[in-house]
C-alpha cells in the first residue's frame, strides 16, 4: 500500500475499462504528491489468484475513497460493482460517483440499487471535482493524529 495517501479503489464495469483507465492515469497523476494510487481490477488484480472475492473486499476496506464509475455498461452487465459499492458503504469509505454516458434519473430507471444518492453522483466530465475533493479527505486524515 501506498506509504501516504493510500489507495483509491476504482470500480467500473469491464466494458468501460478503457474509460477507466484513463480516469486511473489522470487521478495518479493529480495526486502523485500525495502518493495515491488507484486500485483497479485489470491493472492490480493478481488473474491467477482463486480467491478474487476475497482480495476486492480486502482492498476496498482498505482503500481510503472509492469511486464509482456508472454507464449503461453497468446497469445492464455488471452487478458486481454494485457489490463494491455495498462493501464500501458497509465498511464506511467515503464513496465518489461518476455518471458516464447516464444521467442520475436514467440511473433510477436502471437496476440500480438504493445506495446510490443524487447528492454523490457527478456527471463524469465533472471528474476533477471529485479528485479535488478526494484530495481534501486525504490531506485531512495525512494531519490526524
Amino acid at each position: 500500500m501506498p506509504e501516504a495517501g493510500g489507495w483509491i479503489f476504482l470500480s467500473y464495469a469491464g466494458d468501460d475499462a478503457f474509460e477507466a483507465s484513463l480516469l486511473q492515469y489522470a487521478v495518479e497523476h493529480l495526486l502523485d504528491d500525495l502518493h495515491a494510487k488507484v486500485w483497479t481490477y485489470q491493472r492490480d488484480q493478481a488473474h491467477d489468484q482463486k480467491a478474487i472475492a476475497a482480495k476486492i473486499t480486502s482492498q476496498i476496506r482498505q482503500s481510503r475513497a472509492l469511486i464509482f464509475l456508472v454507464s449503461p455498461k453497468t446497469l445492464a452487465f455488471s452487478p458486481t460493482q454494485f457489490m463494491e459499492l455495498a462493501y464500501a458503504d458497509a465498511f464506511d469509505i467515503p464513496i465518489f460517483v461518476l455518471l458516464s454516458h447516464l444521467t442520475y434519473a436514467e440511473l433510477l430507471e436502471g437496476s440500480a440499487p438504493p445506495l446510490l444518492l443524487q447528492s454523490q453522483c457527478n456527471d463524469a466530465a465533472r471528474w476533477r471535482d471529485i479528485v479535488g475533493q478526494i484530495r481534501v479527505r486525504l490531506t485531512a486524515v495525512e494531519q490526524e493524529p
